[in-house]
């Protein structure tokens, strides 16, 4: 499953500013099949939180951008969005697969190696782990560093790293072996958010590729030695 480098939270502070709509289209627009956008919703209503995802799926469609929705299974299906992202607490992966077939892809959060390859073998087609480094979202958990990354790689689905990411480490996330990243201040809290998206969608993009030929050339080394 080819997941987007870049994964972009909006909580319930995200979409109280006025301009979140216009600002939420331009990033699916500018980023296109490369970002996904989360509602991580946590004190809005259902009502309103469905409005807010099928809106979002809709322009996601248009521009092969992804909607996520967190934790919130039922309104994931019925809003069109194109993946739930299942955090501590929430139904198990293998329960949701059960109820959504193959028509969502169905992300989780992990914090350990351990985790990763339970969630795996649940189901999960993609986990975020985290947190790598220090947030603000979660103050009190202890950073991980991009080890974590690198442990959780080995489940054999795409990683994101998450937590405290921004331009001055994601580079390093992704060379530990994460896929891609995902961010709340790095993007939201920026001058120019789409901007932001674009510069942190590059910078892990070419990580990607630094990483691919470092690896290539590992593997290349070894057969001759061998």
């Amino acid at each position: 499953m080819k997941v987007p480098l870049l994964h972009v939270i909006a909580t319930d502070e995200v979409i109280a500013a006025q301009d979140f709509p216009a600002i939420a289209e331009r990033l699916m627009e500018t980023g296109r099949d490369r970002v996904a956008l989360h509602l991580r919703l946590r004190r809005t209503d259902g009502r309103n939180f469905h409005r807010l995802a099928e809106q979002l799926a809709e322009s996601a469609g248009a521009t092969g951008a992804w909607c996520v929705i967190n934790g919130r299974v039922d309104v994931a299906l019925t809003s069109g969005a194109r993946a739930v992202q299942l955090g501590v607490g929430t139904l198990p992966v293998s329960a949701v697969r059960r109820i959504t077939g193959r028509r969502l892809a169905i992300g989780a959060s992990v914090h350990s190696a351990d985790e990763a390859l339970a969630r795996v073998r649940e189901g999960a087609d993609f986990l975020v782990a985290g947190a790598v480094y220090s947030t603000a979202t979660h103050p009190d958990r202890t950073p991980a560093g991009p080890a974590l990354v690198t442990s959780c790689a080995g489940a054999g689905v795409p990683v994101l790293g998450i937590g405290g990411i921004d331009l001055s480490n994601a580079e390093r996330v992704v060379v530990a072996g994460a896929t891609g990243v995902a961010v709340i201040r790095a993007v939201w809290q920026a001058a120019d958010p789409a901007g932001a998206a674009l510069c942190l969608i590059d910078m892990v993009s070419r990580a990607g590729s630094l990483a691919a030929d470092a690896t290539l050339s590992d593997r290349v080394t070894g057969s001759a030695d061998a």
